[in-house]
């Protein structure tokens, strides 16, 4: 159960190693990532590090926080609408097309953007760039596809794990019911209810070249600018819904044995990256789940604080957008243990106070986070193309690994200090014993 709730870093980008002898499956990590913008304020990037996969991502600054009360729901279903028929291709073209050069085209997003992305070997991928063109940029939106989705959805929501529903209860708590309160998945009253046209405002809205990006991993930069500058995206930026943190509290209870609640506080925005890796350094510190296969024992903060108890899964989340942030303690826990687990939660975010062994030690984490995590292709093509649409700034591992050895325990302590200082709590499941956030001190 632990396991589950590990998170990768929120920091992720190429990796600029010292070497390149030898060329992994992955790639050459010595691959130069070039970056260009275009006259409509487009920007490119593209890495070609020989990989033995080629990806390619269009991304746009246009996550469910940009949606209003009336069309609640709408990136979901452009997310789920992805592959049905373009003004010149049909739904059947489209997949038999790309299936036929054995390609892959996935369509992903999150509170602030929507990438879609195509990926499979450089020659197959390099024939259905012009589909991932006709899925990303000429939606129709035809009625009687989009009745066909309704069942989609309602899977989409039933399945949820209830981890994932804390999460999205934290969000809507901490920051209300707009922006980055948003959920990820439509409401079951709005299903049916979003229209083609809706659909079509949303995108003429939000699709737009300034806060857009196209990335390439595994493939000529030269092939991605010219297939960028062919892309039909309509010129302008839109600017996010501002979202202030707020905090609060909100319950849903279900029943059952388990109680997953979230306690957090305010985290750092990707703005301020000093601030953000003080923050995933805390993460490592207090604990993101144990680093051994099929093992339940973590060594950080909260574990330690628990004592004896060994019912408890738990693991720090650490989560930051353009201009907010969230940081606390995910847990669940069987129902008698919940309110121990709480009160230690709470404990460990109100403490303030953590020593220079655990800082060393979230650092070791993290750098080795960082590492890994650039050396995975999907990975890698999905950061680079939020950070340049969220902040523009592309940095490698290598120079965030340089920041994070400049951390001092002072940083880590006062980003402890800022996500205790006004705590937002979220919990679903058996809450019997989950106490309510005015009795927690």
């Amino acid at each position: 159960m632990a396991s589950s709730f590990t998170k990768a870093p929120i920091f992720r980008a190429i990796a600029a190693r010292n070497y390149c002898q030898l060329v992994p499956v992955s790639g050459n990590p010595c691959a130069e990532l070039k970056t260009c913008t275009l006259p409509n304020k487009l920007i490119v990037a593209a890495v070609d590090n020989d990989a033995s996969l080629t990806r390619v991502s269009i991304v746009f600054r246009a996550g469910s926080r940009n949606e209003q009360s009336d069309n609640l729901g709408t990136t979901h279903v452009l997310r789920t609408a992805a592959g049905l028929s373009t003004k010149n291709a049909s739904q059947f073209a489209i997949i038999r097309n790309i299936q036929q050069v054995g390609a892959n085209l996935t369509a992903t997003n999150d509170r602030e953007t929507i990438l879609y992305t195509l990926e499979g070997t450089k020659k197959a991928v390099e024939k259905a760039l012009p589909f991932l063109a006709e899925v990303a940029t000429q939606q129709e939106f035809r009625p009687w596809e989009l009745s066909e989705l309704s069942n989609r959805l309602m899977l989409d929501i039933l399945t949820r794990p209830l981890q994932l529903r804390a999460i999205d209860l934290l969000h809507n708590a901490a920051y209300r019911s707009q922006g980055l309160g948003n959920s990820l998945f439509i409401p079951k009253s709005q299903v049916g209810k979003v229209s083609s046209e809706t659909l079509q405002h949303y995108v003429a809205s939000n699709f737009l070249s300034g806060t857009a990006a196209v990335v390439g991993t595994g493939i000529n930069e030269n092939v991605v600018k010219q297939f960028a500058s062919s892309l039909e995206i309509q010129t302008g930026a839109n600017k996010p819904t501002p979202s202030p943190y707020k905090g609060g509290e909100l319950r849903s209870n279900k029943g059952g044995q388990i109680a997953y609640v979230t306690v957090a506080g305010e985290g750092a925005a990707l703005s301020n990256t000093k601030e953000a890796l003080a923050f995933a350094v805390l993460q490592g510190a207090i604990g993101s789940g144990p680093r051994v296969k099929y093992s339940n024992i973590d060594h950080g903060l909260y574990h330690k604080s628990l004592g004896c108890l060994t019912d408890i899964a738990a693991s720090a989340i650490n989560v930051s957008y353009s201009d907010s942030g969230l940081f606390g303690i995910l847990v669940a826990a069987p129902s008698a243990s919940a309110e121990k687990a709480v009160k230690t939660a709470v404990s460990v975010l109100k403490s303030g106070s953590i020593t220079d062994a655990d800082v060393q030690k979230g650092k070791n984490q993290l750098k080795t986070s960082l590492f890994l995590h650039s050396e995975s292709g999907a990975d890698v093509v999905k950061d680079i193309g939020t950070r340049a649409v969220l902040t523009g700034e592309l940095q490698t591992a290598n120079q965030l690994a340089d920041v994070v050895d400049s951390i001092t325990t002072s940083d880590v302590q006062n980003a402890l200090k800022k996500a205790g200082s006004k705590l937002t709590l979220a919990a679903i499941g058996n809450l019997s014993n989950v106490p309510y956030l005015d009795e927690l001190k």
